[in-house]
């Protein structure tokens, strides 16, 4: 199992903005390559079956939707993917119902295991 501890998702991502395409396609790709980069890093190897269990720090008290942070989380997903080397439509995301404890700065702590050959159909 590897631990990736990624920063919170900048407001661009979310599907609540209102900005230009291009503004969001930078945070997209900023996102997606920090991902990447820490997945790399912590040598994680290609499963294309891989589990993926986040859990959100929230930055601060604000009232934020949980569900908006999902969908958020589909930049650094396609970057673990693109770490593996591997698509990432089989990939089983275990997302929170809830938000944490509040962590300065905000923390999504990604925990990337196997699936295990019995459960993989």
């Amino acid at each position: 199992m590897a631990t990736l501890v990624l920063s919170w998702p900048h407001r661009d991502l979310s599907q609540n903005g209102r900005m230009h395409w291009s503004k969001r396609a930078r945070a997209t790709a900023s996102y997606r390559n920090e991902a990447a980069w820490l997945a790399k890093a912590a040598g994680v190897a290609t499963d294309p079956n891989a589990i993926i269990t986040f859990t959100y720090y929230p930055p601060d008290l604000r009232r934020r939707d949980v569900h908006n942070v999902h969908g958020m989380m589909k930049a650094a997903i396609d970057g673990i993917a693109d770490a593996m080397g591997c698509d990432d439509r089989r990939f089983r995301c275990r997302f929170p119902d809830s938000f944490g404890d509040v962590r300065k700065n905000g923390q999504i702590i990604i925990e990337i295991s196997r699936l295990s050959h019995e459960n993989a159909r």
